[in-house]
């Protein structure tokens, strides 16, 4: 899979859903996947679950997790194209994602909506920016209308569950 931005890119989930299962059960048997790898953690809103979730993931494979707190970390992107960047942006997220692509194997993003305007939340104008400039996959940690993996989790959890009975 090049990008997971909803469960339904998980494609055959009864075997992501074994693996992952298998995973919890020896979270160090699996860090060849992540060795000489480098994941890009974006965040555009707080985290605590999800930050800490992604990083400890990221350890358990055996890659490098770089977080950048978007606008707090860096400079403040700029979304629209062709914009004149001489407000409260001082960085195009065509940059900022050309050049994280070099350097990252992976990004993972999160985004809110901005409960202001429903069809511009439904556009999912941030994650869109990026897909259009990532050059490398992209994996949603959540955005305006979607949380893949909490969906995965809670797959996880069920699975655990029925076990159990």
């Amino acid at each position: 899979m090049k990008n997971f931005l909803s469960f339904a890119d998980a494609g055959d989930y009864r075997a992501l859903l074994a693996q992952a299962l298998d995973i919890k059960q020896n979270p160090y048997g699996y860090q060849h996947v992540g060795k000489n790898k480098t994941v890009g953690l974006i965040f555009f809103n707080p985290s605590l679950r999800t930050r800490l979730s992604s990083l400890k993931a990221a350890y358990n494979l055996g890659a490098q997790a770089w977080v950048l707190n978007a606008g707090a970390d860096s400079w403040t992107l700029e979304m629209a194209d062709g914009a004149v960047m001489n407000g409260t942006t001082q960085e195009h997220i065509k940059d900022a994602i050309a050049v994280m692509s070099q350097y990252c194997d992976v990004l993972g993003v999160r985004t809110f909506p901005t409960l202001k305007d429903k069809e511009a939340d439904y556009s999912e104008e941030v994650l869109s920016k990026i897909l259009q400039y990532a050059t490398v996959p992209v994996i949603s940690l959540e955005s305006a209308t979607l949380h893949p993996l909490q969906s995965f989790a809670d797959l996880i959890t069920v699975a655990e569950t029925k076990q159990k009975e």
